[in-house]
């Protein structure tokens, strides 16, 4: 395994940059999965880290030669990257998430993802959790686009857990939406409105540790609803341009959101609807609950929205806040 550490001599070709908060429970078989890579291209692990839990020593004991910055105060997760990008060495960036298993041949994948000639590349998503019934209903509702089964196609938008883009295309659309939740909406959105290209690129494969227990899973759905509904404000979205028709809509979204799931699911393969009469009740509940957070969402007149500052790849200046803690 070709892992670069901080201190030596030759640059690795790929920087790996984890977002974590208080991530103590899935960080060492974050870091494991990519320990295990089948690759002869040389990488470096950054995990940025915010909480105040044991996230980085848990990281540096499962993966040496990781490197973990200790940020002094919480970050959301477009801020922890940037932190990431800053003292990273790659020419190429990719993005996973501190609770995201990447598949053995995953860094292999992200070279050949870069290679494509698209700005931005987001990969594929498997169910970690397949035996509950909770994480398949949230896989249903989170990641019908990016399923592992799909062809390769460009795509509207990249999800933030698993993207690759080269520094070069982030300093020209960069940087990320300085806003909690949705932002790889709004960086995709934006990237596109500025003649960028994204790709669906499934080969590109990982795992997301769903949600098992039904309250953090309907909590988490009416949070990413209402920050949606607020990315609707700052962006068009493929399915519409004008955030009126958004709000004429708003009382029938959840049938809106049902027919969306059964259309992405579908689209390859008819059969694959079925899964959805087999999860029904679970989705269903999902489905209210990103609905509610759409209508709390549309109902919040107030968007604070910044943009993290950039910072020219080899300069040492830390971010405010980022104080980093190098791998043991």
């Amino acid at each position: 395994m070709p892992l670069v550490a901080e201190h030596d001599s030759v640059a690795p070709t790929v920087s790996v940059i984890v977002p974590a908060y208080n991530s103590s429970r899935t960080i060492e078989r974050c870091v494991k999965a990519l320990a295990q890579q089948k690759t002869a291209h040389r990488f470096e692990v950054l995990v940025a880290h915010s909480g105040s839990d044991d996230t980085c020593q848990r990281a540096e004991r499962a993966l040496p030669g990781a490197r973990t910055l200790q940020l002094s105060a919480r970050a959301i997760p477009p801020r922890a990257r940037h932190v990431g990008i800053q003292h990273a060495r790659g020419e190429i960036l990719a993005f996973i998430d501190s609770d995201i298993y990447v598949h053995p041949t995953w860094i292999d994948h992200v070279v050949k993802a870069a290679d494509t000639g698209y700005d931005l590349i987001c990969g594929s998503i498997a169910n970690a959790n397949p035996w509950s019934a909770v994480s398949r209903a949230e896989q249903l509702l989170m990641f019908n686009e990016f399923m592992p089964d799909q062809p390769q196609h460009p795509s509207w938008f990249a999800l933030s857990g698993n993207t690759v883009l080269r520094r070069s295309a982030y300093e020209r659309f960069g940087p990320f939406a300085d806003v909690r939740a949705a932002e790889d909406i709004v960086f995709s959105r934006r990237l596109l409105a500025a003649g960028g290209r994204v790709l669906f690129y499934p080969a590109l494969r990982v795992a997301h540790d769903n949600r098992t227990a039904l309250r953090p899973f309907l909590r988490n759905q009416i949070l990413v609803g209402r920050h949606t509904a607020r990315a609707r404000r700052l962006v068009s979205f493929a399915d519409s341009r004008s955030f009126a028709l958004f709000l004429l809509v708003l009382p029938i979204s959840p049938m809106i959101k049902l027919l969306k799931i059964a259309s992405h699911l579908g689209r390859y393969d008819l059969r694959r609807i079925g899964t959805i009469v087999r999860e029904f009740p679970l989705l269903m509940l999902g489905v209210c609950a990103y609905c509610l957070g759409l209508a709390q969402g549309a109902n919040c007149t107030e968007i604070s929205v910044g943009a993290v500052a950039l910072v020219a790849p080899n300069s040492k200046a830390p971010m405010s806040g980022a104080e980093p803690v190098h791998g043991r």
